[in-house]
């Protein structure tokens, strides 16, 4: 997809829009993260002080934020293939190519970030600190075997966050297919159909086979009639609502975790069908400072979690791991905002010196493959982009 730098005003709102979407979704799972991966203590509070705290911490729901990645990655990525009237051999390869450049490179740096942090969590933090699968993961062995199949994005022990881009491969690779899928309007309801079948399937959650209609509505957004509904703002607000509170209605009837992701599914479709066919443009999601943490989205969402487990262990042994666990809401709220500083400060130096130029190169190697003539050599500078969350 063309850089924001490339396209008409109008394009270029809503992709800022989508790119700050992605942002606020990125803080949302830090925090949900400071809120949900440790064993704090619960303090008595009233049936009021419970209410309004459950309403707080439901609002920073991880697993609906990453749901709506999904959705944001298949409407971005079917507005890259969108301009092609056919797909072949060639565009295939290009798209696969820039999707490696895209993901691989701050994937392996963020690997690195987390072997240290599970060193350092292993070596000063108590047992029974963290949740299970946490602690799991932190108890993993760093071993040879374990670091090429992170490197291949494949094991993701070693950086929780990582299954969420598992899956993101998983679905590149057949992307192109869904895509003509999504495009052929006869063929489109058997698709949907086809994957809602898919994510209800009866498997492991972290296969990833639940999402497969995350990625299938994603890409349909852009290919959709530009018109909407006469309520199609009070249905993406209500869509917003069930984004953030749908797990917390649903916690008490014991439901599959899939039944909330397919929920979160379509809600966020019209959350993001509503913000890119509207025309309404947000003004907080048009601020420069929420589009650059767009920008840097990916980059916090990899390596957040590593940064707060060793802000975490450093706070712990200065001040007593006990002790932070004893004022949960305190922690939380110091833990996420020294997090998302410092998280945000690293990204936005690998964005510059690694996510950037490589992704750049990938852009550069796909339009290549594109060329029928020999390409002309590029100077340093020339076709260089500035904006390495487009692909």
């Amino acid at each position: 997809m063309s850089s924001v730098t490339e396209t008409s005003g109008t394009e270029r709102h809503y992709l800022h829009q989508l790119t700050s979407l992605r942002g606020v979704a990125c803080l949302v799972v830090l925090f949900g993260h400071a809120i949900q991966v440790f064993r704090y203590h619960n303090p008595q509070r009233t049936p009021v002080q419970g209410g309004v705290h459950d309403l707080i911490t439901y609002a920073f729901n991880a697993e609906a934020a990453v749901v709506l990645f999904f959705v944001l990655s298949g409407c971005v990525l079917s507005l890259s293939l969108r301009k092609y009237a056919h797909m072949n051999a060639r565009i295939v390869g290009s798209f696969y190519i820039k999707r490696i450049f895209r993901i691989y490179p701050l994937l392996w740096f963020s690997i690195g970030l987390a072997v240290l942090s599970m060193v350092v969590a292993r070596g000063l933090v108590p047992d029974g600190v963290f949740v299970g699968w946490l602690s799991r993961n932190l108890h993993t062995p760093v071993s040879i075997r374990n670091t090429i199949a992170s490197l291949a994005g494949v094991f993701t022990r070693y950086n929780g966050p990582m299954w969420s881009l598992r899956v993101e491969l998983m679905y590149s690779v057949v992307f192109p297919l869904l895509f003509v899928l999504m495009r052929g309007r006869a063929a489109r309801v058997v698709t949907l159909l086809a994957l809602a079948v898919i994510a209800l399937l009866p498997v492991p959650h972290e296969v990833g086979t639940v999402f497969a209609l995350s990625f299938g509505l994603g890409a349909l957004i852009p290919l959709l009639p530009g018109t909407l509904g006469r309520y199609h703002g009070l249905y993406a607000l209500l869509a917003l609502v069930v984004l953030l509170y749908d797990r917390y209605a649903l916690a008490g009837l014991h439901l599959p975790e899939r039944i909330a992701d397919m929920i979160e599914t379509v809600a966020a479709f019209v959350v993001i069908r509503d913000l890119y066919a509207s025309g309404r443009q947000y003004r907080i999601l048009l601020s420069r400072p929420v589009i650059m943490v767009g920008e840097l989205s990916y980059g916090i969402y990899l390596m957040h979690l590593p940064i707060m487990l060793i802000v975490f262990t450093i706070a712990g042994h200065r001040m007593g791991t006990a002790t932070l666990l004893a004022h949960p809401s305190m922690t939380q709220f110091t833990l996420g905002v020294v997090t998302a500083v410092l998280t945000t400060a690293l990204a936005g130096l690998t964005y510059r010196v690694l996510e950037l130029p490589l992704h750049n190169i990938g852009r550069r190697l796909g339009r290549t493959i594109l060329d029928v003539a020999p390409p002309r050599p590029l100077s340093p500078t020339q076709d260089a982009d500035t904006h390495a969350s487009r692909i």
